[in-house]
């Protein structure tokens, strides 16, 4: 079975407020299946962090999760990074 990567389509972004950080990440897990990956926590303190996959039915409804996190992170006053 060959599974296919479509690199150029993943899609990242940093977010920061105060001593919070937010990372959004939507990529291909090992399966070739799109999932968007939130990671949130400390950014002062080591280990204080969590990760979650949210599962995609396909590349585009991903997309749109993504975007739709990515206000939510404005709308809480996180500032986008790097």
């Amino acid at each position: 079975m060959y599974i296919s990567y479509e690199l150029d389509k993943w899609v990242q972004s940093k977010w920061q407020r105060n001593t919070r950080f937010y990372t959004l990440t939507l990529c291909q897990n090992l399966y070739g299946e799109w999932i968007i990956t939130k990671t949130w926590g400390s950014a002062v303190a080591r280990g204080f962090g969590k990760s979650k996959n949210l599962d995609c039915p396909n590349y585009q409804s991903g997309l749109e999760a993504y975007y739709k996190l990515e206000k939510r992170r404005e709308k809480r006053g996180y500032k986008r990074v790097g």
